[in-house]
């Protein structure tokens, strides 16, 4: 079966590869993941969309919140792009036990992992990724607006297109601007 596994690519920006699948060429950042029974292959158009956006910013030396680690991968990819602090967090703990295989698969020295449901305790953050629903989003926006920085990044995805209103107005009333 591992002959089928193809990597996934983003462009030249990200390949996502498990280990058993020779090196990949030609793209800037390289992350090397051994899904298991948790989320997070790369193969997910949410888990692209992030990715996508993620390009677009800064993480030099920023603290980055991945909500919902899963296996890890965009904890991995915010200390590929510079950024000093990663908390990944998530409920399940064998989303936990996975991602802490993967961070030492692709030498992370900067992540910290936390089980947990919740982002209560976390504060100063610049970039908060969350690929997760709406629900989760909605019963932590109060949270969010609070644990991030100014001048903040808030990237969300894994929601349905028929919540955009009501995320969009959840959001703002919580003093969040759509980009």
């Amino acid at each position: 079966w591992e002959k089928q596994v193809e990597p996934v690519l983003i462009g030249n920006f990200v390949g996502i590869r498990p280990a058993f699948c020779e090196p990949l060429r030609n793209v800037d950042h390289e992350i090397i993941i051994t899904p298991k029974m948790s989320f997070g292959t790369g193969r997910h158009p949410t888990t692209h969309l992030v990715i996508e956006l993620m390009a677009q910013i800064t993480f030099k030396n920023k603290t980055v919140l991945d909500f919902g680690t899963g296996t890890g991968i965009l904890a991995i990819l915010a200390e590929k792009l510079g950024a000093a602090k990663i908390i990944g967090i998530d409920y399940d703990e064998w989303s936990i036990s996975n991602a802490f295989e993967n961070i030492a698969a692709n030498n992370c020295e900067k992540i910290l992992l936390e089980q947990k449901d919740n982002i209560i305790g976390i504060s100063g953050v610049d970039v908060v990724t969350a690929n997760i629903n709406f629900n989760i989003l909605s019963g932590n926006v109060e949270n969010l607006a609070k644990l991030l920085n100014p001048g903040s990044f808030l990237i969300i995805s894994g929601l349905l297109s028929g919540d955009e209103y009501q995320i969009l107005s959840l959001f703002s009333r919580n003093g969040f601007k759509n980009n």
